[in-house]
């Protein structure tokens, strides 16, 4: 049985799940196998991952796209290993993740999670112990923890089952963000200050499509969080946290995505972030980022006149 399982959902990517996993077996810790759900029917991965001829790489099929969340979590239903890392098909990991995370497991061994994250104003590898109670506010926050990304840890496996396996509200959106918080309040965390992994961003993204769900997932991660954690000894701390989680967040990716396709001068997808933007700022709990969106929203347009953006 393999120490660590990676796994992946992909959908009718062959050639972006090929380029990652021929990164992915470069891993300097071969421990490990990584797990295929192809949402697919088709089988349009299969070939791909028998290419590779590499006997840790374990491909499924789900005989119907069962859509994102569901076929990540089939994936961790999959696994074979106690410790899993989430990954998608398109972002790349340094090689010498599990050779720099294992140790930690090893050390602290009672964890839920071993995180690589870029910590604010703290020394390069610099080791933590976040405790279960601390760990909601400290994952969330946006100046403890400028970035997520769920492919930079490896989580306890039998941990991500007693939460549930990776929430789903209807949309994917945050969905990796909720499933660290939830699994970290088990029984806390080790945290490296140190990045791994970084989205990549391409044409087949699909964050540059499905734009409604965004607005579903701003509701729907507000609810399960704010719901879960409201018994909780640091409830209103965390409540606080989960609001500015998602102030940065939706900022971010507003201005993202509108700078994007103001460049392809596409006004049909301009005109639809602005309207799931004004949904998502009448929600009651993101009334207080209405003020830094108007902000930023002078300077877009401004930057746009004089040609800057």
């Amino acid at each position: 049985m393999p120490l660590v399982s990676f796994c992946i959902s992909t959908y009718k990517r062959p050639q972006i799940l090929l380029n990652q996993l021929q990164l992915l077996i470069q891993q300097t810790y071969p421990d490990f196998e990584v797990v295929i759900s192809d949402n697919d029917p088709d089988e349009s991965a299969k070939i791909i991952c028998g290419s590779l001829q590499d006997l840790r790489i374990k491909y499924f099929t789900n005989k119907e796209n069962l859509g994102m969340i569901k076929s990540f979590n089939k994936s961790i239903q999959r696994a074979n290993s106690d410790f899993i890392v989430m990954i998608t098909d398109d972002d790349p990991l340094e090689i010498n993740f599990l050779s720099e995370m294992v140790p930690l497991i090893n050390e602290f061994p009672d964890k839920s999670l071993y995180c690589g994250f870029k910590r604010k104003n703290d020394d390069h590898n610099k080791i933590e112990i976040i405790t279960p109670e601390n760990f909601p506010s400290e994952v969330l926050h946006p100046e403890k923890n400028p970035s997520i990304f769920w492919s930079n840890c490896i989580l306890r496996k039998s941990d991500i089952i007693k939460i549930g396996l990776i929430p789903d509200y209807g949309s994917p959106h945050l969905a990796d963000h909720a499933l660290l918080a939830l699994c970290g309040a088990v029984s806390g965390a080790v945290i490296k200050n140190k990045i791994y992994s970084s989205h990549n961003l391409h044409e087949n993204n699909y964050s540059r499509s499905n734009f409604d769900s965004y607005y579903k997932g701003c509701i729907g991660f507000y609810n399960l969080l704010s719901t879960d954690f409201k018994g909780h000894s640091n409830s209103k701390e965390i409540e606080r946290t989960i609001k500015l989680h998602l102030k940065v967040w939706f900022i971010s990716m507003s201005f993202s995505l509108r700078k994007y396709f103001y460049k392809l001068q596409d006004k049909k997808k301009l005109e639809e972030i602005n309207d799931f933007s004004k949904k998502i700022l009448e929600l009651d709990f993101m009334k207080k980022s209405i003020l830094k969106y108007k902000a930023k929203r002078i300077i877009f347009d401004i930057k746009a006149l004089l040609g800057m953006l």
